[in-house]
């Protein structure tokens, strides 16, 4: 099969086992991304998963890659040590850390910051110390630090290099917003709202399956999407399947048109180089 094998991942911080990680994977090529894979595979096989996929291209994951850069700063003061200069170090301060210490620090520091790549996207993404994403924040890094560095390319913190799988912050509700459809909504986990939330992930993926249909010059450059039908099912049944979806698409995206994103080289603050970014398409403006 040709193309380029695309990855998107739900990750989800929980110490269930397995979690509400999803993983999905497609095909990019001249005619779109076709999303062949779609399972729950819990973060403690995430890993595993990605290591049987080789020639990986690139995977969009949801969660924050780092952490605000003036956290970053308070922390380096509470362990005595020089101002980190890389993400790296960053992640090895993490890595010597437990969950509990992180929210020792968070609870210290007073405030939840936000990194300069939240503040974008209508300011709709909460700071990675947040109550509600610490833990994904932190098991998330640390999953990235696991990764075999001769593998995988984690931007915009490494160099992108032949034969390594690229791997980009994404936003499932960024995605949506920048592509005009509704980015809230989907979610709830009440019962009684089981047959209203299908519907609504049923006509958001109709509508994701229809961009490139829309009339605006613009969705030429999209890549138009494809899901096998026998996984759309499961996207309508859960909202962390379809954010891999939309996280597996984002990323195709970006592979296929990367003059519909910011650089984030052209943000014109060193802090990117600690706090990372979210990579999600411009916003897209009406006509007139």
């Amino acid at each position: 099969m040709t193309g380029q094998l695309i990855g998107g991942v739900d990750y989800s911080g929980s110490k269930e086992v397995p979690n509400e990680t999803w993983l999905a994977t497609g095909r990019l090529d001249g005619l779109g991304l076709e999303v062949t894979g779609l399972a729950r595979v819990g973060s403690h096989r995430l890993a595993a998963e990605l290591a049987n996929l080789p020639t990986l291209a690139a995977v969009g994951m949801d969660f924050p890659f780092s952490l605000p850069a003036d956290f970053v700063r308070f922390c380096a003061q509470k362990n005595e040590a020089k101002e980190f200069q890389s993400w790296q170090e960053v992640v090895e301060f993490l890595i010597f850390k437990s969950l509990d210490d992180l929210a020792a620090l968070t609870k210290e520091f007073q405030k939840e910051s936000k990194r300069l790549t939240d503040s974008k996207f209508r300011g709709m993404a909460q700071s990675p110390i947040h109550r509600t994403n610490s833990a994904m924040t932190y098991q998330g890094m640390r999953f990235l630090a696991s990764l075999d560095p001769k593998k995988f390319s984690v931007l915009p913190f490494h160099d992108k290099e032949p034969g390594r799988c690229i791997v980009l912050e994404v936003f499932p509700r960024a995605t949506l917003w920048c592509c005009g459809l509704p980015d809230t909504g989907y979610k709830s986990k009440e019962k009684k709202d089981t047959e209203k939330m299908q519907q609504i992930r049923r006509d958001l993926l109709n509508k994701l399956l229809g961009l490139r249909d829309r009339k605006e010059e613009f969705w030429r450059a999209v890549p138009r999407l494809a899901v096998d039908k026998k996984l759309q099912h499961f996207a309508v049944e859960s909202d962390d399947a379809l954010d891999a979806i939309i996280a597996c698409y984002a990323t195709a995206m970006w592979m296929a048109s990367p003059q519909l994103f910011e650089d984030p080289f052209d943000c014109d603050s060193e802090d990117m180089l600690l706090e990372g970014w979210l990579y999600a398409p411009v916003k897209i403006k009406p006509p007139g």
